[in-house]
């Protein structure tokens, strides 16, 4: 699990599964338009930071695996190691 990820990443993410912003945005809560800032928020704001956490939980729930060190990354994980999205609270919010 990663620290922070790049709105890159989030935005990789997101194509990966086949989802417009208006999906993240219902899975995770929010609008499209704060999916759309935080996909091109590269300084990672402060203010942003619960929003992109929830993000990447909603993400890693669909089946994917963020990547870091020399070159971030997405990838999606094997289907038995994933949460779906209805399945996920907070016992497995780990």
């Amino acid at each position: 699990m990663l620290n922070s990820i790049s709105g890159r990443q989030i935005k990789a993410a997101r194509a990966l599964l086949g989802w417009t912003r208006k999906d993240l945005a219902g899975h995770v809560g929010v609008t499209a338009e704060t999916v759309q800032i935080v996909e091109s928020d590269e300084t990672i704001m402060p203010a942003l930071a619960g929003t992109r956490e929830r993000m990447r939980r909603v993400l890693e729930a669909a089946g994917i695996a963020f990547t870091n060190g020399g070159s971030p990354g997405v990838r999606v994980m094997p289907a038995d190691h994933a949460v779906t999205v209805g399945e996920l609270n907070a016992s497995n919010d780990d």
